[in-house]
């Protein structure tokens, strides 16, 4: 039991890529995951997950201030979620090419499609709190639409990012850079987010594996670097 604990809590430091980071590199690493990961729990934190869309337009109208703290801290997370998909690559590419790669190519893309949300949902805010349109109005054009722009979005969203998660997770896995367990850590989260509709606690979770690879990252540095 205390070998299979093992197997999936420690990591060779040695093998990691991160060996061969620099100081700051390590550091810009480590903090980039940990940022993006952080400032999507705060946005979730702030605002309440409505099922209904035109509850959820209520909401923001009757609270614009925190409805818009919660949307700035979303679109400041992707630069940083980008970012960690740069360090996937990174510290994967060595032992799992295919996979590092077509698991960065894939979230790369999901990251562009939820820049894109971002963006469409930034204009819904603030539609909102102009105060002139009607929400059960608004909720149904929301609801429902179905153009060819947003159709790619979705699909650059939700099918990209959910491939590459799981693409990124099995590079983790073979990698041996990080722990064992953090690419279980990143399919919970992705079974929390998706199919149980949990999103503040599925992105508590990430920040949780962001915080695991993170400080083995920064424990690598202390690791004489294996050969590449």
């Amino acid at each position: 039991m205390s070998a299979v604990l093992a197997a999936f809590t420690a990591a060779d430091p040695a093998a990691s890529p991160a060996a061969r980071f620099t100081r700051l590199g390590r550091l810009a690493a480590a903090g980039t995951l940990v940022v993006g990961a952080a400032f999507q729990v705060v946005a979730f934190a702030l605002i309440p997950d409505y099922d209904k869309t035109v509850d959820r337009l209520d909401w923001i109208a009757a609270h614009s201030a925190q409805a818009q703290a919660s949307k700035t801290f979303d679109v400041l997370a992707v630069p940083f979620l980008l970012g960690g998909v740069i360090v996937y690559v990174l510290l994967t590419r060595d032992r799992a090419p295919r996979l590092a790669w077509t698991g960065g190519i894939l979230l790369g893309l999901g990251m562009c499609g939820l820049m894109a949300v971002q963006g469409y949902e930034t204009l819904e805010f603030a539609l909102v709190l102009d105060g002139r349109f009607d929400h059960a109005a608004l909720a149904d054009v929301v609801d429902n639409l179905s153009i060819a722009p947003q159709v790619v979005m979705g699909i650059m969203f939700i099918v990209c990012a959910v491939l590459g998660v799981l693409v990124i997770s099995a590079a983790l896995w073979r990698s041996r850079a990080v722990p064992r367990g953090v690419p279980v850590v990143l399919v919970l989260f992705l079974l929390t987010d998706v199919p149980l509709s949990q999103p503040l606690i599925a992105h508590v979770i990430a920040l949780a594996g962001a915080l695991w690879i993170a400080s083995t990252i920064l424990r690598a540095g202390d690791a004489e670097p294996a050969a590449p």
